[in-house]
């Protein structure tokens, strides 16, 4: 078995993030595991997995856009922003109309400020913001800057026994947007309040096919290392001579066709050499896969 490389998971609702690690170090036979942008219990969908030196990946994948699908329910707002807090504000949505609506989350569209939700995993001060809440603390994350590439209204159902509206939508933002936020926000603009009923991520940067955990659990399935980054990134192939001297770290001219950027190294047999970065027609190494000769 391949035991270096990127692992697709959908992940499903109820585990942690940190859950579905344990159980691929369980699938894949080594502590060696981690993942590249967290999922909350209630979400499911996309969570890449990095597996041995893939791992080293992580961190650059992490920070791919995200496309998500998600049901936001305006009219009630809870304490985690999201169907599992307690409710804290209930308030009619009957006179919010199409149109309204359609105008207020528009204006969510391109770069904005967004507050994380006080029982996000962010830290403060060394420890996570809903390890605080759950201590009785009281937490307000400032504000950061996030983009909304798109936000696409699939579909609005009036809920009219509720007295709420449930927007459908497919979201594709930047690292470290928080969709619950979003629904919140856009449920405090109209004057209603909102919080997240459904969320699944479908898309994480390039990677947008995934595979069931029970099912990985009878069939073990795992990108090869050269192949995720090939998805992952840029690729630029170095002459003999380069890949040699970039094997040990060397800084080497970059091949005339390359774009400045983040960028996966090969040499001319199609072996992944490095994860570097390319300025000024110099590649500098970021992270270096292979030994020394």
């Amino acid at each position: 078995m391949v035991t270096d490389g990127i692992v697709l998971v959908d992940k499903p609702q109820g585990p942690t993030s940190h859950d579905v690690v344990a159980q691929c170090r369980k699938i894949f036979n080594t502590r060696k595991v981690g993942h590249a942008g967290t999922l909350d219990p209630m979400a499911t969908g996309m969570l890449v997995i990095g597996v041995g030196r893939a791992t080293r990946l992580l961190g650059y994948l992490s920070a791919n856009d995200k496309e998500y699908l998600a049901i936001m329910r305006l009219g009630i707002s809870t304490e985690t922003d999201d169907a599992e807090g307690e409710v804290i504000r209930s308030s009619s949505a009957d006179h919010v109309t199409d149109d309204a609506l359609l105008e207020v989350i528009r204006g969510f569209r391109g770069h904005i400020s967004q507050r994380p939700s006080k029982v996000s995993a962010i830290k403060v001060d060394g420890k996570r913001a809903y390890a605080r809440v759950r201590d009785g603390e009281e937490v307000e994350l400032p504000a950061r800057e996030v983009t909304v590439q798109d936000i696409e209204v699939i579909a609005i159902e009036r809920q009219s026994d509720l007295q709420v509206v449930d927007v459908t939508v497919r979201v594709v933002c930047s690292a470290g947007t928080y969709i619950r936020a979003l629904a919140r926000d856009i449920g405090d603009q109209l004057g209603v309040g909102g919080h997240l009923t459904m969320l699944r991520r479908t898309r994480s940067g390039s990677f947008s096919t995934m595979t069931p955990l029970e099912v990985l659990r009878e069939k073990p399935t795992i990108v090869p290392l050269a192949d995720a980054i090939r998805t992952g990134f840029p690729v630029v192939t170095l002459s003999d001579d380069e890949a040699k001297r970039a094997r040990h770290g060397v800084h080497v001219p970059a091949p005339l066709e390359a774009h400045d950027g983040l960028s996966g190294i090969f040499d001319t047999a199609g072996n992944v050499i490095s994860l570097a970065q390319i300025s000024s027609n110099v590649v500098s190494p970021v992270v270096v896969f292979v030994g020394h000769d």
